[in-house]
């Protein structure tokens, strides 16, 4: 059940067998459900910082009791309490003491499946009932302190999804409480919304976790134009799935550029995210609309096209949301792009007769491209 071999060996190294140090979190987790942690925490629990920087490990920051490990450079944390003093998710007064027990540490948790510990000799800690949680596949807040901070609802909403192929669900009492807790959620940091949902989405099932944003309240407070959410997604990457997500709910250009600066989107996100909105029910037949909807989305420049924009373009072909497939779009792109704008001034044309004589040789590419693929004229 537990490889304490390849959990502890990043302790190695360094002498710490005079310490009381154990795994938490998601690492016990994964492991009593037959899966390979990718990340290992660890708590001490009875010593002090001096304890550990007498023994080379470097203190990351002054006020939180984390240390780097001079060889793995592992974290390894004192065991805590934390005390509420003012809004957000890092409103937090710290106390970490050689008098705070495993038990006190664990009880300051999220929910009972991640508030076990396991012991260097093997020895289960699992003072909240967490592994009968894992049996019945249930989310379920260790304490009162759960209310605190609103993250813990978006991290409840991200476990659903990537432990999604063991079909957890929301206990009922922690339903209603995160429900209550919906309104807080605009205390959050954009940064810490985002990275959030795009864990969410990166996980093997979001639609697990996004499924229960509207009756939590999220999307009221978060995103009210998003209040569909996909059944099923059907890209890999964050990024198709969120415009997976966004463009089921049929947004208008202004919307996403609502979004775009309320959550900070990158530039790559926000383009990917026209970019879809624009083609997706382009009409194939109409020439002049599609040739004006290429030079709004600024593919009709000298620069060469985004690599990254085409990828994340051609994996939205999966996403059965779009009528003409954007491969398709990008292969009569590249045939409007290849009309010769030397050509034309050699014809002695410039300003504005230039401008129109580029334009019509564009449309006249485009139209027959369109109704007869690959016979565009000076192709």
């Amino acid at each position: 059940m537990f490889d304490l071999t390849r959990l502890f060996a990043p302790l190695k190294g360094v002498d710490l067998d005079g310490l009381e140090i154990y795994v938490v979190g998601g690492a016990v987790r994964d492991s009593l459900l037959g899966l390979t942690p990718k990340d290992v925490d660890f708590v001490a629990v009875g010593a002090t910082p001096d304890t550990f920087l007498n023994l080379g490990f470097q203190q990351v920051g002054q006020d939180f009791p984390v240390f780097l490990h001079p060889k793995s450079h592992v974290e390894i944390a004192l065991a805590r309490t934390e005390r509420k003093t003012h809004q957000g998710h890092t409103g937090f007064a710290v106390y970490a003491d050689p008098s705070v027990t495993l038990e006190m540490d664990l009880l300051r948790r999220d929910f009972t499946i991640n508030a076990m510990a396991l012991s260097r000799t093997g020895d289960l800690i699992d003072p909240y009932d967490g592994q009968n949680d894992l049996k019945t596949r249930q989310l379920r807040h260790v304490s009162d302190a759960f209310t605190e901070d609103p993250l813990r609802v978006l991290r409840g909403i991200r476990f659903l999804g990537q432990l999604g192929r063991f079909k957890f669900h929301i206990a009922p009492e922690t339903e209603s409480i995160m429900r209550a807790m919906s309104s807080t959620l605009a205390e959050l940091s954009v940064e810490r919304i985002i990275v959030e949902l795009d864990k969410t989405l990166a996980s093997s099932c979001p639609e697990l976790g996004l499924q229960h944003i509207n009756h939590l309240g999220i999307t009221d407070v978060l995103a009210p134009a998003l209040s569909i959410t996909p059944d099923q997604f059907m890209c890999q990457s964050a990024d198709a799935r969120l415009a997976e997500w966004m463009i089921l709910n049929r947004p208008t250009i202004e919307c996403i550029e609502h979004y775009a600066k309320e959550f900070r989107l990158t530039n790559k996100r926000i383009a990917f995210l026209k970019a879809v909105t624009r083609l997706k029910d382009l009409p194939f037949e109409d020439a002049k609309r599609c040739l004006d909807v290429f030079g709004q989305l600024g593919w009709l420049r000298g620069n060469p096209p985004d690599t990254d924009l085409d990828r994340l373009l051609i994996e939205f072909d999966q996403s059965n949301q779009i009528k003409v497939p954007f491969r398709r779009w990008l292969e009569i792109r590249e045939r409007v792009r290849h009309v010769s704008v030397d050509k034309l001034s050699e014809q002695g044309l410039s300003g504005k007769a230039l401008g129109d004589a580029i334009y019509a040789e564009r449309l006249s590419v485009l139209s027959t491209e369109i109704s007869a693929p690959g016979t565009a004229p000076g192709l």
